[in-house]
């Protein structure tokens, strides 16, 4: 009996010792998500806890429109739930709304080789495309199955209207044009 509560206890102990091992790992920690930035996230660190530390401090959530080209740059780092077994994968962007997510754009990327488990790059989202001041939701995708996904806001200025408008005589009158 006592055999079987040290043996049970070291296990415990080992199981204990294990875990945060694995959340210190990027992989794990960040395991199906995608983690977004302003800046561009560092390739290497001390150690994989430092790592971890390092993409958890940089990442945001909120993108604010650059206004000289009316774009916005996000830079991320997915860490897909299985290994990706092709060397294309599909970036979506959904609106995030009351009814229901609707697309707003598609991106079609390579990678190198198969097999990736992480994906550190940058996508540049356009006013005209995406329009402003809305949650996206991001996902990266092969052949239907998501890898990895997350959320953030697009904030910027939306589209100024006066209120006035300039009607022409005819159509101040009533007329129809003729053609």
């Amino acid at each position: 009996m006592r055999a079987l509560v040290v043996g049970t206890l070291l296990a415990l102990a080992l199981v204990v010792t294990a875990r945060p091992a694995a959340a210190d790992d990027p992989g794990h920690a960040f395991n199906g998500k995608i983690m977004t930035s302003t800046k561009r996230y560092p390739q290497t660190a001390k150690s994989p806890s430092a790592y971890t530390a390092l993409i958890r401090k940089q990442s945001g959530s909120n993108f604010y429109e650059d206004k000289t080209d009316h774009t916005w740059t996000i830079y991320f780092a997915a860490f897909l739930k299985t290994p990706l077994n092709d060397v294309e994968y599909v970036i979506k962007f959904y609106e995030l709304g009351k009814g229901g997510n609707q697309l707003l754009a598609t991106s079609e990327n390579f990678n190198d080789e198969r097999g990736q488990k992480t994906i550190v790059s940058k996508i540049t989202l356009d006013k005209k495309q995406m329009g402003v001041n809305k949650n996206i939701q991001m996902t990266i995708e092969n052949k239907g199955k998501v890898y990895a996904s997350t959320t953030f806001k697009i904030l910027g200025e939306g589209e100024r209207f006066s209120g006035k408008v300039n009607f022409s005589d005819d159509d101040a009158q009533g007329k129809e044009k003729e053609e």
